[in-house]
């Protein structure tokens, strides 16, 4: 089986360690970014297979930041999952850039559903 690589970019450590032991739990790996910048780093270490991106991150222009990620990419169609404790905003879940949001507080089962289904059934349980 493939080692997925998720990146978490999410500025809440409590949503961070909620995030890293239930994927670790199931076989994936977890890289951990707390602000813009350092998620852009993380993406030479991890080559992520799902990214999971806070909204609310302090400072930050959502749409601008998933345009610099796909940048950074070079086209690999890695699937992006939003996190916010409001509905994010239309026009980004409106396009191929997003493919779930993640309302906060959520429970570990809808984390694990959502992450399965981005990575196309793999990693689910049952």
């Amino acid at each position: 089986m493939v080692e997925h690589c998720v990146l978490a970019i999410e500025n809440d450590w409590r949503i961070r360690k909620l995030i890293r032991a239930n994927l670790e739990a199931v076989g994936l790996r977890v890289r951990e970014a707390v602000s813009e910048q350092h998620g852009l780093q993380m993406l030479d270490e991890c080559r992520p297979d799902l990214i999971l991106l806070d909204l609310e991150l302090p400072g930050v222009n959502v749409p601008r930041l998933v345009g610099m990620l796909r940048a950074e990419l070079d086209g690999r169609p890695v699937p992006i999952i939003v996190l916010s404790a409001d509905p994010p905003v239309r026009q980004l879940l409106h396009t191929n850039e997003v493919v779930g949001h993640l309302q906060k507080p959520f429970a570990a089962s809808v984390l694990l559903e959502h992450v399965c289904r981005a990575l196309n059934g793999e990693h689910c349980a049952g």
